[in-house]
Order: C-alpha cells, then sequence, then structure tokens
C-alpha cells in the first residue's frame, strides 16, 4: 500500500502527472509495479474504487473549538490569595 501512498504523493507534487495523457499516467503507473486493480483504478482515476481498494475514506473532517477562558477564575484565586495573606498578617501584628 505505500507504494500506492508515495505514488499519488508523487501525482500531488508533480503538475505534469495531474495533467498527464492516459498514456503518460498508464506508463507512470506501470513503472510502479501495483497490482492489475490498483493500477486500472490508478489509470481510470476512478476514486471510489481505489478508495475500495486501500479501505479509506474521502471525506475526513476536523473540527476545532477553542478552549475555555480560565482568565475569570485566575483572578478569582488571586484575589482570594491576597485576602488570605492579608488575614495572615493581620492575625500575626494582632
Amino acid at each position: 500500500m505505500s507504494k500506492v501512498i508515495d505514488f499519488l504523493e508523487r501525482v500531488g507534487r508533480d503538475s505534469r502527472l495531474i495533467r498527464a495523457s492516459a498514456v503518460e499516467l498508464s506508463n507512470a503507473v506501470q513503472r510502479e509495479q501495483l497490482t492489475p486493480e490498483l493500477s486500472d483504478a490508478l489509470i481510470a482515476r476512478d476514486q471510489q474504487r481505489l478508495e475500495q481498494l486501500l479501505g479509506a475514506r474521502a471525506n475526513v473532517i476536523c473540527g476545532m473549538a477553542p478552549a475555555e477562558d480560565d482568565a475569570p477564575e485566575k483572578k478569582q484565586d488571586d484575589d482570594e490569595e491576597i485576602r488570605s495573606s492579608m488575614l495572615r498578617s493581620a492575625c500575626a501584628a494582632g
């Protein structure tokens, strides 16, 4: 499978392979020595068949959500620490 992935990566980097004629693409695929099924799917540019053969899915979604803001809690913690420090100072002085 890594041969196929390497080939697809090379196609993605090389604009000549992306726009290659059927004969040029066929020659490039044949040099990879892939299984006939994979070769046929690549030459036909059959994405669905290639996905089936590789056990891959084309629709992969990545989502991100912003982290919650912790700043208000930190300020509250700081205020409590200041009050505790002041109480300790007052108790020690008294």
